[in-house]
């Protein structure tokens, strides 16, 4: 097999099944034995684009071309972009908005282990893709348990709907539907949501039972997305959120695309002003100190919501930065309030430029400052209690609501 710098890969499942053990990433043995039943190589499509969850670089992969470079990327604990651009471009370019994949197996596994399904179990999963984790589920549940898997593109629902049926699994149901159109009288155990939501849907938790798990990628506008599991019980759901989880967006929950320079809209109206905050401090880059345990992100999500954050450092090792900061709604390009500070080594002050009807940097160093002084708790001490009304961010107990 062709050796990729940094790239975690066994030689076959078994092997990579011992290197995720390893790791910390799979310790039940019912996932290391799904892993082994059902071959992810049958969901990886001949051409496709490798996109490692760390800093291993990406590559192409054609299995035709190169075979065994494709069968290293398979038994890799990398993601598979198998879609982009909703389909209308090519996955193994590497360009273009990345829409579909098959997740990694460590991924899977941490997910998959904080989900716990049991023999028997109704699962609803969300976000079908390649139809490997709905096969990794009905193989857990067994022949008495059921997984209904919901896909919104019908290209892609009904590819992995031959894909389940040649595995031989009579127990997965894929049906093409929004996930925001999913209402069943059928209840479920658990809830799989293998797309990053913003704002969580009570009609999929409605379909839990009560004391119903549901476990899934949180990703808000601010920062890079955590694992969270709610446990339903009655009206409302609760649950604490974990480590970090960065997943393609639910297609009705997508930010407002486009470059950084392209949300500066009426930049002649823009007010400026300086600010003693260093902008490093509150829109943390992914490898500073603690960005993994970051709980200020949590709390300018509850505070100051909808803002999304990119800090870029400059290409010309002066060592200064400039964070950008804006709305994400649909129409926020042409019509959201945006904000930049420019950060320069050994300064006093940094400059703030803002516009727009929300003052964008001071709601966020207003929640950043309120993170300060209850004593910068860490993200694990946070959690969410969603219902029909919405979702609250909490710290340490549901009672204690932030906001």
């Amino acid at each position: 097999m062709t050796e990729d710098p940094g790239l975690i890969k066994g030689k076959d499942m078994y092997d990579l099944n011992r290197i995720l053990a390893g790791q910390g990433d799979l310790t039940r043995r019912e996932w290391m034995e799904a892993f082994i039943a059902v071959p992810r190589e049958r969901f990886v499509p001949d051409r496709a684009w490798v996109n490692p969850d760390y800093d291993a670089p990406s590559y192409s992969i054609d299995k035709t071309a190169r075979p065994d470079e494709w069968l290293g990327a398979v038994y890799s604990d990398a993601s598979i972009v198998t879609q982009v651009d909703d389909g209308k471009g090519d996955p193994a370019s590497g360009e273009g908005w990345f829409t579909s994949s098959v997740s990694a197996p460590g991924v899977v596994a941490q997910f998959g282990e904080l989900l716990a399904p049991i023999r028997g179990d109704r699962v609803l999963e969300i976000g079908t893709g390649s139809g490997w984790t709905a096969c990794l589920l009905a193989h857990i549940v067994g022949e008495h348990g059921r997984v209904v898997s919901i896909e919104v593109d019908t290209d892609l629902a009904e590819a992995a709907e031959e894909r389940t049926a040649g595995q031989g699994f009579t127990n997965v149901e894929v049906l093409n539907l929004d996930a925001l159109d999913f209402n069943s009288l059928d209840v479920f155990d658990r809830l799989h949501v293998t797309a990053g939501v913003s704002q969580i849907p009570w009609n999929l938790l409605a379909a839990l039972r009560p004391g119903g798990t549901a476990v899934l990628p949180w990703c808000p506008a601010w920062g890079h997305g955590q694992k969270l599991a709610l446990t339903r019980t009655g009206d409302e759901a609760m649950g604490r959120l974990s480590t970090t989880a960065g997943y393609m967006m639910l297609r009705s929950q997508r930010p407002e695309p486009g470059t950084l320079a392209s949300f500066l809209h009426h930049e002649d109206a823009a007010k400026q002003y300086a600010t003693k905050i260093n902008p490093r401090h509150v829109g943390r880059s992914g490898d500073a100190p603690g960005w993994q345990t970051y709980g200020g992100g949590v709390v300018i999500t509850a505070l100051a919501p909808g803002i999304r954050y990119d800090l870029r450092e400059a290409q010309d090792d002066s060592g200064e930065a400039t964070l950008w900061l804006r709305e994400t709604y649909p129409g926020s390009r042409e019509h959201g309030s945006w904000a930049t500070v420019e950060y320069v080594p050994d300064a006093n002050e940094y400059e703030v430029t803002s516009y727009g009807a929300r003052d964008l940097w001071d709601e966020v160093c207003a929640a950043w400052m309120y993170w300060n002084t209850i004593g910068r708790p860490e993200r694990s001490r946070f959690g969410l209690t969603v219902s029909n009304q919405g979702q609250d961010v909490w710290l340490d107990k549901p009672s204690q609501v932030i906001g």
